[in-house]
């Protein structure tokens, strides 16, 4: 596996990538409808300011993990920065996102970032013991935050982690 910086080249390779992973269900509040074109992908690149960074993970040429630490914009808020990360199903529990995850601590630390902070959904509980296992702890809970199409109401979590 090889872990990269994600480059505006990967916009398609990316677009597919997250509908695969919205596709799969589990841990996305997206639906499929709501799968970004390449256009949309590639725009969001030009949004990346300061210690923003996004990677991906290869194995093979093929894009199998996407992570990202997107540094918060305001002077009072610019020491914060908001992580997210997917992997794609054929390919979970093999190590991929914790990977992702501290390359992406790494270099937050290395930019002066002091608090880095997660939304994961309560039912997604693999992906919470990744993030304890990275140090983050359970900060808050936004109560039946996301709809599933069934009409469940669900709770999200805010994780943080002060490296």
């Amino acid at each position: 596996m090889k872990i990269r910086p994600a480059t505006i080249a990967d916009a398609a390779a990316l677009a597919e990538f997250t509908r695969a992973l919205i596709l799969a269900g589990p841990g996305m509040v997206q639906s499929p409808e709501q799968s970004p074109t390449k256009e949309e992908v590639a725009a969001r690149f030009a949004s990346y300011q300061g210690a923003t960074l996004r990677v991906v993970a290869e194995i093979d040429g093929k894009i199998v993990g996407d992570a990202e630490v997107k540094q918060l914009v305001p002077k009072r808020c610019a020491h914060v920065g908001v992580m997210a990360v997917g992997v794609h199903p054929d390919f979970q529990r093999r190590g991929i996102g914790r990977a992702l995850m501290q390359h992406l601590i790494d270099h937050a630390k290395a930019h002066g970032l002091g608090r880095l902070e997660l939304n994961v959904r309560s039912d997604n509980h693999a992906a919470q013991a990744l993030y304890r296992g990275l140090g983050f702890h359970h900060e808050g809970t936004r109560t039946k935050f996301i709809a599933l199409d069934d009409g469940t109401l669900i709770d999200d979590y805010t994780m943080a982690l002060f490296p």
